[in-house]
């Protein structure tokens, strides 16, 4: 799973404090294409990449997960809920949202026949996960779940991770960020 710490162009300074660059250190889309994300993939393997709607809008996912020399499968989203069960909207310069996106990707030669994530998330109740959104760019808690219950004896790694958990490597400049919060 990778979470890459997109860059945003503002409009004005208005939306300044709710931007991923006041939260984090970002990337721009072509540091994003370049990371080696490809070469973390086992034969069969998939990559999620969580990403927005305005790259979606652009085409720019699919040219992220082509760079790390991958395809793009299939996707699903997160509806965002508040900690008393309301969609939380975002920000949005025509429309704004309450759905974060993701895309699953594998290598251009994996078969899927039969493979159980395809047909674990090609439901709507597994494709549009309803999570509790918590601080900027902190991914549901069902998510990874999701995962695990996909691939129970597969090898995991959250790129640009903001927590440590069992069962996962990390790796990112905030992996441990939420550790305390976790516990």
């Amino acid at each position: 799973m990778i979470d890459p710490p997109w860059h945003f162009d503002l409009r004005s300074a208005k939306g300044d404090a709710k931007s991923p660059q006041a939260q984090y250190l970002t990337m721009s889309l072509a540091d994003v294409k370049a990371l080696p994300v490809g070469d973390l993939l086992a034969p069969g393997g998939i990559a999620i990449l969580w990403t927005t709607w305005p790259l979606v809008a652009i085409g720019a996912h699919a040219d992220v997960v082509r760079a790390w020399g991958l395809k793009p499968v299939t996707g699903g989203g997160w509806a965002k809920r508040t900690v008393n069960g309301k969609l939380r909207w975002g920000p949005g310069y025509i429309a704004r949202t309450v759905h974060e996106p993701y895309i699953i990707a594998s290598l251009p030669d994996a078969d899927w026949r039969g493979a159980s994530f395809p047909n674990l998330v090609e439901t709507l109740e597994s494709l549009s996960l309803d999570g509790l959104a918590r601080e900027h760019s902190r991914k549901p808690e069902e998510f990874y779940g999701l995962v695990e219950r996909a691939y129970p004896e597969a090898r995991r790694i959250d790129v640009f991770a903001r927590q440590s958990r069992e069962g996962w490597s990390t790796w990112g400049n905030e992996a441990t960020k939420f550790d305390e919060e976790a516990a």
